[in-house]
């Protein structure tokens, strides 16, 4: 070895071991001079501070948050064939109801006009059958006249009966005077029984006119169930069109609302499947860019200090000139169980303040145009402006309107992109009115947080269970034990700092200090 060489190897030996000494007799000094404190020795003065609970306190908490469009579809086919048309391209902009992708499938027009064919003849069994009921119906009223002229005919024949055996009594009164000779007597019996069968068939006749009634009325009812049952034939048959319509109107895809094309991935004379039928990915994707959502999540030691009247600000990392201050517009009630968070969310409008002036103004004019003059307002009218309103502005029915952001003047406009990252910092709702304590009282050791307590003179090393820290502020609570925590009450001393280097079980004088 070569002497600088072992000048070099001599001098870093020399550098450790002096190094493990100095460490080693400063522990040993810090040792004793906590065991000095301990026994009643020189006591060291900390400085410590209570809990406090001030209206004017805000505790902020910041994360990563995420751009996405108000809206956005994947727009998939529902029904196989050979694309015909795809009139739009990416960055053009799309209306509610139009055209974005049209799929030749002519069976399923033919299903249409076949379903078309069949109610016509539905149509035309329903015209027979009304036809056929005015001949049940005629047949009813003659039976019923049928009786009417039985019922004559029997009394013609009771009469006739009566006369019949008022001779033969006659004849029976001349015979026993030997007034007319005997064959006379039979003559005029056997007349009497002829008449009196002939009373006998026409009430037969009566009975048998009145069943012939029952059986037309029967035929009536028959030919009226008859209609029914073709009627409902017509309205099977037209909503079977109806099916098959719909099922037609699977060919055109159109836009579900106003937005912009942001993929596509078909052209014409593409074969497409049905994606009802098999995993297919969207034709076309539309977003609504006119507004956007920033998307954050909360830590659930957060969530119970979310309302709809929270502050919020966002920031976005690739445009840091552009700030939006505003109120949160919807959040999630539940806290999410894969990752402990709670999803926020604050609708922003994507455009100038200008721009925002203007598009509230279109969106109120329409909402307001059933009411202009002559337009005859009718219930249905303000419903659906005031859906149309609804569709505009807001997702569900409860959230606030979009916040403007804040574009410095002279600043290029640029617009904001879905898929940007930002940060969003929610400023917590009642956290003031809970005892909250600098952020600097609080430590950690050995991967667990302590706050350092004054109990009688003598530091106490507390677990706690941080709910929120801002960086400034925090607000706690002592574990007592497993499970169990116990909120703040304002009469707990901390020490504010260098808790670490006093330590646990230390007597010490403190000076408690405003903050």
């Amino acid at each position: 070895m070569t002497r600088p060489k072992l000048l070099l190897t001599l001098g870093g030996v020399g550098l450790v071991v002096g190094g493990l000494l100095f460490y080693l007799i400063k522990g040993t000094s810090n040792g004793a001079d906590r065991a000095r404190a301990a026994d009643g020795g020189t006591q060291p003065t900390v400085r410590t501070i209570r809990p406090k609970r001030d209206a004017n306190f805000r505790i902020a908490n910041e994360q990563v948050a995420w751009v996405e469009p108000f809206y956005q579809a994947g727009v998939r086919a529902r029904a196989s064939g050979v694309v015909r048309l795809v009139p739009k391209e990416i960055g053009e902009p799309v209306r509610l109801g139009e055209v974005l992708v049209e799929i030749d499938a002519p069976e399923l027009a033919a299903d249409v006009e076949q379903k078309e064919a069949v109610i016509r003849q539905r149509e035309q069994e329903l015209r027979v059958s009304r036809a056929m009921i005015l001949f049940a119906d005629a047949a009813v009223e003659t039976a019923q006249a049928g009786v009417t002229q039985r019922k004559a005919e029997a009394k013609s024949a009771v009469a006739t009966r009566e006369e019949k055996r008022i001779l033969l009594a006659r004849v029976k009164g001349l015979r026993a005077e030997n007034n007319v000779p005997e064959d006379a007597v039979d003559q005029h019996s056997r007349a009497y029984l002829a008449a009196d069968a002939a009373v006998e068939a026409a009430e037969a006749a009566v009975e048998k006119a009145k069943a012939d009634v029952l059986e037309k009325k029967a035929s009536l009812e028959a030919a009226k169930a008859d209609i029914d049952l073709k009627s409902a034939l017509v309205r099977v048959a037209a909503k079977d069109r109806d099916r098959a319509a719909a099922m037609a109107e699977f060919a055109r895809l159109t836009a579900p609302f106003d937005g912009v094309i942001v993929k596509r991935a078909v052209d014409p004379g593409m074969f497409v499947q049905n994606a009802t039928t098999s995993a297919t990915e969207p034709l076309v994707t539309i977003a609504r860019l006119d507004l956007v959502t920033v998307i954050m999540k909360l830590p659930d030691v957060a969530a119970s200090y979310i309302s709809a009247d929270t502050d919020v600000e966002v920031t976005f990392l690739e445009r840091p000139e552009l700030k939006v201050h505003g109120k949160v517009t919807r959040f999630s009630p539940a806290i999410d169980g894969h990752d402990k968070t709670m999803r926020v969310e604050v609708d922003v409008f994507n455009g100038t303040r200008a721009e925002f002036a203007k598009f509230q103004a279109q969106t109120f004019a329409e909402a307001l145009s059933p009411f202009g003059p002559g337009n005859g307002l009718t219930t249905a009218a303000a419903v659906l402006a005031a859906e149309r309103h609804r569709q505009m502005f807001h997702k569900g029915g409860t959230e606030g309107i979009a916040v403007c952001p804040e574009v410095p003047t002279g600043s290029r406009a640029r617009p904001i992109v879905p898929g940007m990252t930002a940060t969003m910092k929610v400023f917590l709702d009642r956290v003031s009115a809970a005892y909250l304590i600098p952020a600097s009282a609080v430590y950690g050791s050995g991967g667990k947080t302590y706050v350092l307590l004054v109990q009688n003179g003598v530091t106490k090393q507390m677990p706690v269970r941080v709910q929120v820290n801002d960086g400034k502020l925090a607000k706690v609570a002592l574990q007592t034990g497993p499970g169990s925590v116990q909120e703040l009450t304002g009469d707990e001393e901390f020490v504010l700092s260098r808790q670490l280097e006093l330590g646990d079980g230390v007597k010490v004088k403190t000076a408690v200090g405003d903050w």
